[in-house]
């Protein structure tokens, strides 16, 4: 059901009134009109925000004439729009408040212009409405898409078909080292001859680059060499909206770690104090394969037990490991990726024991090293150390 519109209706003769209301019934124009005939009233009015849809404002107040009404309403409700109706004699002063933002005039001795008028303003007002609807929409949504962009790990750079940059985030910054001049032209092809200038061998990037242009599927970019021994790898891809090419998404992001594991595949990225036992031979290194478990000879001393005594299978060690740890290590196995974890460990004599372990996920099973944290490789803990894990 369409909605009674809100009229705000600024006239001194009540004859008026009545013709103007006559005149809107008849035509089936749904409104409510309020009446008002001084300056006083109408400042109250447009100071309330009451949500007027429309001023209906004669030309003939003594002490609000419509240039003065129309002055008023675009200092306080810019958005409300503004019908004169003016006799014979006020029609020039019309015509100045169209040119300066009236949305229209109607002679009062012809209102059959009236009601057209007003619906055409209702409809302009309803349009203004939902574009500003859709402009707050819009706003939040460009703030989500910021947020989201700022949060995200990979350095994100967007430009359009002409090579113009239309946004980043800071890690793109940060991850590539490109300081705010190189970026404030919003430049592409400045950005690239940063890089060409800082990056260690480009040539292969800058081509893919620009191969991007006629492929619209996503590609790997290479990986690029900074000075500082880091490994960044690039990835691009076009940015469509609706089907349509509008522009290029790349990202980038720090593989320097995964790189290195490449090129070293039977290193353990270890703690320190795990560093510090291997240059002491206080490590013990393990391998562990669906059907068996093999714990170098050092474990020996570290479980108080002779040859022959190492446990062989994952039953065998979990048997070993305190209660209060064993979920943690049964959570690191089932999760692909390295890990380092204190677990206590029972020796032969039944006395507990702290250790630190390592483990790497590999495709045949796990391997990795392990420590005892008390004072000497295999020392038992005092009783109260575990007490509480129990």
């Amino acid at each position: 059901m369409e909605r009674d519109y809100r009229i705000l209706y600024l006239e001194d003769r009540e004859e008026d009134l009545k013709r103007v209301s006559d005149l809107l019934r008849r035509e089936y124009v749904p409104v409510e009109i309020t009446w008002i005939k001084g300056l006083k009233a109408f400042h109250s009015a447009l100071k309330g925000g009451w949500g007027y849809d429309l001023l209906l404002a004669s030309d003939g107040l003594p002490d609000v004439p419509g240039q003065a009404a129309l002055d008023l309403v675009q200092k306080r409700c810019p958005d409300l729009p503004v019908i004169l109706l003016c006799g014979s004699a006020g029609r020039d002063s019309a015509l100045r408040c169209l040119r300066q933002g009236a949305m229209d005039f109607v002679p009062k001795e012809d209102l059959s212009r009236l009601a057209p008028a007003v619906r055409r303003a209702f409809r302009s007002s309803q349009e203004r409405a939902e574009l500003k609807a859709a402009e707050a929409a819009n706003a939040r949504l460009v703030s989500l898409l910021r947020t989201v962009l700022e949060t995200t790990q990979e350095g994100v750079l967007v430009t359009d078909l002409a090579g113009r940059i239309t946004t980043y985030n800071r890690k793109f910054m940060t991850l590539c080292g490109i300081p705010e001049y190189v970026l404030a032209p919003m430049e592409l092809e400045r950005v690239l001859q940063f890089f060409q200038d800082q990056f260690l061998d480009t040539a292969g990037f800058l081509r893919e680059v620009r191969l991007l242009g006629d492929h619209a599927e996503r590609r790997n970019l290479g990986i690029l060499g900074t000075r500082d021994a880091r490994a960044i790898e690039a990835h691009g891809r076009a940015q469509a909206v609706g089907g349509e090419t509008v522009g290029r998404i790349y990202s980038f992001a720090d593989v320097t770690e995964r790189e290195r594991a490449a090129d070293h595949p039977g290193e353990l990225v270890v703690p320190p104090d795990l560093l510090e036992a291997a240059r002491t031979g206080r490590v013990v290194p393990w391998y562990l394969t669906e059907d068996d478990l093999v714990i170098s000879e050092k474990g020996l001393d570290v479980l108080g037990v002779g040859p022959g005594g190492l446990p062989r299978d994952l039953p065998a060690l979990e048997a070993l490991i305190h209660p209060a740890d064993l979920d943690t290590f049964r959570q690191a196995l089932e999760h692909p990726r390295t890990a380092t974890l204190d677990l206590g460990l029972r020796k032969a004599d039944g006395t507990w024991i702290r250790t630190r372990w390592t483990l790497k996920r590999g495709e045949e099973g796990y391997r990795g090293v392990f420590m005892a944290l008390s004072p000497g490789a295999g020392d038992p803990l005092p009783d109260g150390d575990l007490a509480g894990r129990r």
